[in-house]
């Protein structure tokens, strides 16, 4: 593990272990139907990223990039859930009877509701394949089973250091909107330096590597 890795790891734990402290103040989370999903929505994308440090840690970066694209598809899951979700399909949510077809349009929807913006086209934009395919166990997987003819796993820094980075920003801005939507406008302060504070920690590195390293 070099040490640009190791150190972007620690600040992935520091994000994590703040979060927590920031949700479980005797605050009432989940005051609707669609609120409570939200919220389950996150707590599940927090135990993706504690799981994903710890096998970046292990260095089991195969299992870790596949395990990126459920770590978007929830975070996506949730801000469509509510966003455009009727109640009725709500409720088929919750009782696992709703499917999502169609998760790269459902994903460009969202810019209209949060952003007003390109935000989340741009976000998908070249991610979603490549995610797939490191899901799947497509070429992007497979090819990196192999060094020099040996079957030795070569996952290079910078791919590993777009995930790190990338998917802390994510939980961050995930956090960020929980806790808007629940009208904690303290909470969404702190949420939002923290998310400005690794902006600025992020920066510097992310613009020494490559564009389309691995573009997640």
């Amino acid at each position: 593990m070099t040490e640009r890795i190791k150190n972007q790891l620690d600040e992935l734990a520091k994000s994590v272990n703040i979060i927590p402290s920031i949700l479980n103040s005797n605050k009432k989370f989940g005051n609707t139907e669609k609120e409570t999903l939200f919220l389950a929505y996150h707590d599940l994308d927090m135990e993706h990223i504690e799981a994903l440090h710890l096998l970046l840690m292990k260095e089991l970066h195969g299992s870790a990039f596949a395990l990126v694209r459920t770590f978007y598809e929830t975070f996506y899951r949730a801000l469509w859930m509510f966003a455009f979700a009727t109640d009725e399909q709500v409720n088929k949510i919750r009782n696992g009877q709703y499917d999502f077809p169609n998760m790269g349009s459902k994903i460009l929807e969202l810019d209209s509701y949060y952003t007003g913006d390109e935000f989340f086209k741009n976000m998908k934009q070249g991610t979603w394949n490549n995610m797939c395919d490191y899901t799947h166990s497509g070429t992007c997987q497979l090819s990196r089973r192999w060094t020099n003819n040996e079957l030795i796993p070569n996952y290079n820094e910078n791919e590993i250091l777009e995930v790190i980075i990338h998917t802390r920003k994510t939980i961050l801005l995930f956090t960020y909107t929980l806790v808007k939507i629940h009208g904690y406008t303290d909470d969404e302060a702190k949420i939002l330096e923290l998310i400005k504070n690794d902006n600025n920690k992020s920066q510097e590195i992310l613009e020494k590597i490559p564009s389309k390293a691995i573009s997640l």
